[in-house]
């Protein structure tokens, strides 16, 4: 599979600037940053004092700021002031691992993937190689420790997981859970690789109680940040401290 090419439409960086303390306390530091036709302001909600400056075309990307990182899979529109970039993840990460209920909608969602440069590993697509021995074929993803862990959560997940039933999918959804909470408490309740995605009708009580403590992403609302995930990105990039304060100290 050809790398990921976000040329088009993302990721960004974006650029805030890190604003210095007011000179003195009678001279407070102005809200606006000075204006450019390339560099469109809006207020940044966590923080009213902080500004978004998008980057103008071939400006370099500063070390003083924070810088946003932002990608919009379904934008088809290119703003100029966006710094594009190519992401290629090694192959051995490409790979994800899916486990989810019969109940869930599983097939758009794996072509959203495959979309986006990812190959899923999901029992309809590997039926040949999984009908030799299921368990294996689940185990070879299990204990792979590269690779990331896609608990999809439908109304039925919780259900599956906990409840008793025949069914042959119901058991090895099953399974799978049992094998990520093992490997959950074994690393301290810490999670490095299980990403837990909300399908469309789940609220968090669809969700298995020791996995509500680690982030939720909703499908397909949080499309941006579950492709930053899978990339092994942040959200903001935050630059190097600075040199510290200088105190200086006079007798009276």
């Amino acid at each position: 599979m050809p790398p990921m090419d976000l040329a088009a439409p993302g990721p960004c960086l974006r650029q805030f600037p890190v604003l210095a303390a007011p000179a003195s306390p009678h001279a407070p530091a102005s809200p606006h940053a000075p204006a450019s036709p390339h560099a469109p302001l809006c207020s940044v909600p966590q923080n009213g004092a902080h500004y978004e400056r998008l980057l103008a075309p071939g400006q370099n990307v500063s070390h003083d700021v924070i810088r946003e990182v932002h990608c919009d899979p379904y934008s088809s529109a290119a703003d100029p002031g966006q710094m594009r970039r190519t992401i290629t993840l090694p192959e051995e990460c490409k790979t994800v691992f899916i486990t989810y209920s019969v109940d869930a909608d599983i097939v758009p969602f794996a072509k959203f993937l495959l979309a986006n440069g990812f190959t899923p590993a999901i029992d309809i697509f590997d039926g040949p190689i999984r009908s030799m021995d299921t368990t294996k074929w689940m185990d070879r993803y299990l204990n792979d420790k590269s690779l990331l862990i896609l608990v999809v959560i439908s109304p039925q997940y919780k259900q599956d997981v906990e409840g008793l039933g025949p069914d042959q999918h119901r058991l090895h959804t099953k399974y799978i859970h049992k094998q990520i909470q093992n490997e959950f408490i074994q690393q301290g309740c810490l999670n490095f690789r299980l990403v837990p995605v909300l399908f469309p009708g789940a609220t968090l009580r669809h969700v298995p109680n020791w996995l509500q403590s680690t982030k939720l992403y909703r499908w397909p609302q949080d499309a941006s940040d579950l492709l930053l995930r899978l990339f092994r990105m942040e959200r903001y990039i935050v630059p190097s401290p600075g040199p510290g304060l200088t105190l200086s100290v006079r007798p009276l």
